[in-house]
């Protein structure tokens, strides 16, 4: 039996909207990451962090150029960081969710 694949749609803010209303409702928080930081021509720092939850779409700047934002510390730092430079640490859930974000986005 063929199976037909349905195209993925396009990254907009109504889907970005409809995203985020997903991943509140399936993510588990917090959960632990790391995210990569330019620090020179060719260069990145990377460090850990513990995503405490998702910003509302909102709140996020320049929604359809960066996408969902995630909020969390690294140490005592708040930080906000697009979903899409976070990997999630560990074999899980909230990692092939975070995975299959990236790869739409």
């Amino acid at each position: 039996m063929k199976v037909k694949s349905e195209k993925l749609p396009n990254v907009s803010e109504r889907t970005l909207r409809v995203y985020h209303s997903y991943l509140k409702e399936n993510l588990s928080f917090p959960f632990e990451a790391r995210c990569s930081e330019e620090t020179g021509p060719l260069e990145e720092t990377y460090y850990d962090i513990r995503v405490t939850d998702l910003l509302e779409p909102d709140e996020c700047p320049e929604l359809e150029f960066y996408g969902l934002f995630c909020e969390g510390k690294q140490g005592r730092r708040k930080v906000e960081i697009p979903l899409a430079e976070i990997e999630v640490k560990q074999e899980s859930k909230n990692k092939q969710l975070i995975e299959d974000y990236h790869m739409w986005f």
